[in-house]
């Protein structure tokens, strides 16, 4: 007894892609260079290069999301605003951690300057002027 032939495999149909590869990598390029944008110099180094790229490929997956009918269009647009923050952030923590420096080291030269003053070593121009030829020196 003959079997009948096996019915022919159905077409399966081809998945469509759901993903925004584009929006992903910028949301992960903001969160790490939003990680990175606290650590004073360091943050000049990663978190505003991630920050960039960040807002370039956000840039790109909000894009891409138009054509795809929206899929992906959250994951663009948050990687996006990571890597703004990222890169306003890292300035900002620039600036504060210069300013901070600043003003100790100008505090740091009054403080010398008074106590030169104090300890009779000379009047406060004289005190100055000794601060100011011990800053231009050099060693050679």
């Amino acid at each position: 007894m003959a079997y009948p032939p096996a019915p022919a495999p159905m077409q399966q149909p081809v998945p469509v892609k759901q993903g925004n590869g584009f929006g992903v990598t910028a949301l992960v390029l903001g969160i790490i260079g939003l990680v990175f944008a606290v650590i004073p110099v360091v943050n000049v180094f990663t978190a505003i290069p991630l920050g960039v790229l960040a807002l370039i490929f956000g840039i790109i997956g909000v894009v891409k999301a138009g054509s795809r009918g929206g899929k992906g269009k959250g994951t663009g647009g948050t990687g996006l605003v990571l890597g703004i923050l990222a890169i306003g952030v890292a300035i900002a923590m620039n600036a504060l951690v210069f300013n901070a420096v600043k003003d100790e080291a100008d505090k740091i030269e009054q403080d010398t300057i008074q106590d030169c003053v104090d300890s009779g070593y000379g009047t406060e121009a004289e005190c100055q002027q000794l601060w100011d030829d011990a800053e231009d020196f050099e060693v050679e």
